[in-house]
This record gives structure tokens, sequence and C-alpha cells, in this order.
């Protein structure tokens, strides 16, 4: 599946639950379970649930900010060097 459908997907069949709840929120659970992908990571564990969990309100949030996805990877992914992209993940 491609994020567009994907991202229109969670749209269509949560949105209207997820857009009842505050941005704060959004964020605030973002990074709860960014911390429980780190520890499935550490202990080698149901690494691929926590990350679709991640995905899952990363979509929730790119929706209720009407961000498009793909456009947004095109432009700061595929339009970037590799450089560019190593440069702003790690904070150099």
């Amino acid at each position: 599946m491609d994020i567009a459908t994907l991202q229109k997907w969670a749209a269509e069949n949560f949105g209207d639950k997820t857009n009842e709840l505050s941005l704060d929120y959004g964020v605030a659970r973002l990074l709860v379970q960014t911390g429980q992908l780190g520890e499935s990571v550490l202990a080698e564990k149901d690494v691929d649930k926590e990350i679709v969990d991640v995905l899952f309100v990363l979509l929730s949030i790119a929706n209720r900010c009407n961000i498009d996805l793909a456009a947004a990877a095109d432009r700061y992914l595929y339009e970037r060097s590799p450089k560019e992209i190593l440069e702003r993940i790690s904070g150099a």
C-alpha cells in the first residue's frame, strides 16, 4: 500500500474519532508510541507492531494538519541528497 492510500484509509476509517482529539494529545501519543517502539527495539520483540502504531499516529497528525505525506516525502526525502537527509536526522 502506498503512503497516499494509507493516509486516505486512516482518514476515512478513523478520522471522525482522531479529529476529536487535540493536537497536543496527538503529539503526546506520538511520544508514548515512540517510547514503546524504543523498548521493543531494545527487547527485539514486536518491533513491527510498534512501528505501525507510530505510523498510525503520524498519519493521524498529518491528516489533522492537512499534510499530504506523499507530497512531503517527495519534497523532503526524494528531492534531497542522502547527505542532507542524514545531516537533518543526526542533528549535525
